[in-house]
């Protein structure tokens, strides 16, 4: 965070220069040999842009989530591993590219369905490879402000995953993508609140929470809001807690369970804005954005804390997370 942080401020500071630094660094992309590992197994570093980078991990996804959806048994990180291999180095005829790529060709034969209102504040840029065999459709999150598009200013972007872009790095990906209003009810007309109708938030629902928090909202959790577990603060079958933005929030698996039976109390002051109290009486806020720093507010009572502790002596799942 800390790293992330400091190259926005570079940016920040002098636009000009963090683009001449950047195109000089792009000149040495690069692949390196294998790192030799344990137990026969190797390490392979890649050097890329940022966006570059984006990209290949967006695609790798697409592809594992084919496969597993296609039924698959591999985890979607063992996937990932086998479909770079698969398709860069062999035949894919029987692996799990094949299969990944076979739904790809299916999902491609069909219209997308179209959103006149698909317009707004951020992008998403999708590619696809020319040629007979359409690429999985892939997906980059940049958040980029409007005055930053039209030139006025050179203030950062932000790219999903990764942190701040500068401002040409952010046109270019918005002159090739395509474009998503995130743009709040009422103008948006999103479904941001269906109370105790139903469990599964629906998808502008949940495609809302993930892209407005874009992080785990445990204090210090860089995972990706896209790979997390999207949580109801005050827990529906056991609480009641509705399916609204205002009580839901992206938690990785492990900070999930951790807040579910681990004795931590989390609380949703507003959408969005997430206060946590430890077993030990320590209180953090979280704010929606990755990058942001976490608050650390009074600690609470003694009470209030020998109360969580004797909770989490209760429903311990492991080590509760350093914070």
């Amino acid at each position: 965070q800390l790293a992330r942080d400091v190259a926005r401020a570079l940016i920040e500071v002098d636009p000009d220069a963090a683009a001449t630094r950047h195109d000089a660094a792009a000149r040495g992309r690069r692949v390196d040999a294998p790192r030799v590992l344990a137990d026969g197994m190797a390490g392979v570093w890649a050097v890329l842009p940022g966006t570059s980078a984006a990209r290949l991990d967006s695609a790798l996804s697409a592809l594992a989530r084919s496969a597993r959806t296609a039924g698959d048994p591999r985890t979607l990180d063992q996937l990932r591993a086998d479909l770079l291999v698969d398709l860069t180095a062999g035949s894919v005829e029987g692996s799990a590219a094949a299969t990944a790529l076979a739904v790809v060709d299916r999902a491609s034969a069909m219209p997308e369905p179209h959103d006149p209102a698909a317009a707004g504040a951020a992008a998403g840029s999708t590619g696809r490879r020319s040629g007979r065999r359409p690429s999985p459709r892939t997906e980059i999150r940049v958040t980029v402000a409007l005055s930053t598009l039209l030139g006025l200013d050179d203030s950062p972007g932000d790219l999903a995953g990764y942190g701040a872009i500068t401002a040409e790095a952010a046109r270019a990906l918005a002159r090739d993508g395509t474009w998503r209003r995130i743009v709040t009810d009422p103008l948006s007309g999103a479904v941001l609140d269906v109370g105790r109708t139903r469990y599964r938030p629906p998808a502008d629902l949940d495609e809302h929470v993930r892209a407005r928090d874009r992080a785990c909202a445990r204090p210090g959790c860089a995972a990706r809001a896209e790979g997390c577990d999207l949580d109801h603060t005050v827990e529906y079958h056991r609480s009641g807690g509705q399916t609204a933005d205002g009580n839901l929030g992206p938690l990785c698996r492990r900070d999930h369970v951790v807040k579910t039976d681990g004795g931590f109390r989390l609380t949703q002051t507003e959408p969005g804005v997430f206060e946590w109290t430890t077993p030990t009486g320590h209180r953090y806020r979280v704010r929606p954005g990755l990058d942001l720093p976490y608050e650390r507010l009074p600690a609470a009572s003694r009470d209030d804390g020998t109360q969580a502790g004797a909770a989490l002596g209760r429903r311990a799942c492991g080590s509760p997370p350093p914070f």
